[in-house]
């Protein structure tokens, strides 16, 4: 199924950095996938942690919020049904920790945002570990992601 940019979507809703990503990575990936790299990926359902009944731009307020921080090195995750994602997101306890909480969003509706978290080596610290994908943790992600919420008063909903 081809991925989508959601030019349904109202535009203030997308933030310029997640329209740049859209539009770069892609083509970057073409470029990148021959020799075994990425720059875009499926998003892996194991990592779902819950669809947040607000809008993104409210959802974004939450995220920093909660200390996170906009990740735009990421790579650019396409959901099952061909969605795009619409932010990915980092939480770190120190710019040089050496793991980190990725959160990738997909907008679910106008009101409605999907959650998908792991936890993963810090790019900034290991970036070679980061980008192979040494110690990847999909459960150990969802599970702090989903407390992070509930700590923070963010209902969420498992579908």
């Amino acid at each position: 199924m081809a991925a989508t940019d959601d030019r349904d979507t109202p535009r203030k809703a997308i933030d310029l950095t997640t329209r740049v990503r859209r539009r770069v990575l892609p083509t970057l990936h073409r470029i990148k996938e021959p020799f075994g790299g990425f720059a875009q990926c499926t998003q892996h359902p194991d990592e779902y942690v819950g669809t947040v009944q607000r809008g993104l731009h409210e959802f974004r307020s939450d995220l920093e919020a909660m200390s996170f921080a906009p990740e735009p090195i990421a790579s650019l995750k396409v959901h099952r049904d061909g969605r795009l994602s619409c932010g990915s997101w980092v939480h770190r306890t120190s710019p040089f920790a050496t793991w980190q909480l990725h959160v990738a969003l997909f907008e679910n509706g106008a009101d409605a945002v999907e959650v998908f978290a792991h936890r993963e080596r810090s790019w900034l610290r290991h970036p070679y570990k980061h980008y192979t994908g040494q110690g990847w943790d999909m459960s150990g992600g969802v599970q702090r992601m989903r407390s992070l919420l509930s700590a923070h008063d963010v209902a969420f909903r498992v579908e």
